[in-house]
C-alpha cells in the first residue's frame, strides 16, 4: 500500500530494537493528504511518570471509595514507579481479567482489568487518542469508544 490510498496505516515495531530500547512508531496516512505523518518516541510518551500520574486520575475517576482503589493508593508512588518501571523495562504483564455476571436488564459476563491495569490503558489512549481522533469521520462514535475501552 502506499501513502495515497486512503488508508491508515500502524507501525508498531518491536519496542526492543534499537539502541535506546524503544522503536514503537505509528504512521498515519490521512485521507485527504497525501503524504505520511509519522510519530516518534510514543512509547517514552505513554510510559513518562507524568503520564501514568494522569492515568491514575482518570482511572480512579468515581471509583475513589473501592478497595482495590484504596489499596493501591496506600502505596501510590511505589506503585506508580513499579509500573513505570515495568513497562520501561519489558516486564510488564497485564494480570488476568476478571469475569463477573452483570443484569441490567440482559445477562452479560463482564471481564474487568485490575486497577493497574486500567492506569496502562488510559495511559495508552492518553497519547494514542488525540493521534487517532484526527482521522476518525466526525460521526463515528463507535470507533472513538473503542479508544476510550482500551
Amino acid at each position: 500500500m502506499n501513502s495515497n490510498d486512503g488508508f491508515l496505516h500502524v507501525n508498531g515495531n518491536n519496542w526492543n530494537d534499537n539502541n535506546n530500547g524503544y522503536a514503537f512508531g505509528i504512521a498515519l496516512a490521512l485521507r485527504h493528504n497525501s503524504h505520511m505523518k509519522t510519530y516518534n518516541k510514543l512509547y517514552d510518551k505513554i510510559i513518562s511518570f507524568e503520564n501514568l500520574i494522569f492515568a491514575w486520575q482518570k482511572a480512579r475517576k468515581g471509583k475513589t471509595r473501592m478497595g482495590y482503589v484504596i489499596e493501591f493508593e496506600q502505596e501510590l508512588f511505589y506503585n506508580l514507579m513499579a509500573l513505570h518501571y515495568e513497562l520501561k523495562y519489558g516486564t510488564y504483564k497485564p494480570r488476568p481479567l476478571e469475569d463477573f455476571v452483570l443484569r441490567d436488564p440482559k445477562t452479560r459476563v463482564i471481564s474487568k482489568s485490575e486497577f493497574r491495569d486500567r492506569i496502562v490503558h488510559h495511559a495508552l489512549v492518553n497519547i494514542l487518542e488525540p493521534i487517532f481522533d484526527k482521522t476518525f469521520i466526525y460521526d463515528s462514535c463507535a470507533n472513538r469508544y473503542l479508544l476510550r475501552i482500551l
